[in-house]
């Protein structure tokens, strides 16, 4: 029987070697780690003001199809919302925004924006009407991202009672 022994010349890594590999990757994994936690921040941002924006359409669709008026109740403290008739009979389930976002006060020098609301109308009842003409009452929403500082700004036009919303402080 014949052993052949191979000779080699690599004889492993050295601990200085291990360690800056180690460094390496323990940097990327922070910036990924980082980089996953900002983006899902801005997708709660992103995904409460769209679930209030589809909230507050479906009242005003509501309103006009039924040809009552309707109103989207926001507790801006605990941070939910749901839409009632005339009679306050709570039409659909409670919506609630995202972890880490907030109803927030713009400091825009408005009177009564202090709970992120700036209602034009019936400005201290905590509610948007939507009327049967496919009119609304007016105002805004501010929502931000208490993580990143990130705003998102829902605007309701009395006129028409379209929503539009704004990815950012929007006066």
């Amino acid at each position: 029987m014949v052993v052949v022994q191979l000779k080699s010349n690599f004889s492993g890594f050295s601990l200085v070697e291990f360690i800056v590999v180690l460094a390496i990757i323990s940097g990327i994994v922070a910036m990924a780690t980082l980089s996953i936690r900002n983006f899902l921040s801005e997708t709660y941002l992103e995904s409460s003001t769209q679930d209030l924006a589809t909230t507050l359409r479906l009242a005003r669709r509501l309103a006009i199809t039924k040809r009552e008026t309707y109103r989207v109740v926001i507790n801006t403290p605990k941070g939910k919302y749901w839409i009632e008739d005339a009679k306050e009979n709570r039409m659909e389930g409670v919506g609630y925004l995202k972890s880490g976002i907030i109803f927030a006060d713009p400091n825009l020098d408005k009177m009564g924006e202090e709970d992120g609301m700036v209602e034009f109308g019936y400005w201290d009842d905590d509610a948007f009407s939507f009327f049967p003409q496919g009119t609304a009452e007016a105002g805004s929403i501010y929502l931000k991202d208490e993580r990143n500082g990130n705003w998102y700004t829902i605007t309701i036009v009395p006129t028409t009672g379209r929503v539009n919303t704004y990815p950012n402080k929007h006066k």
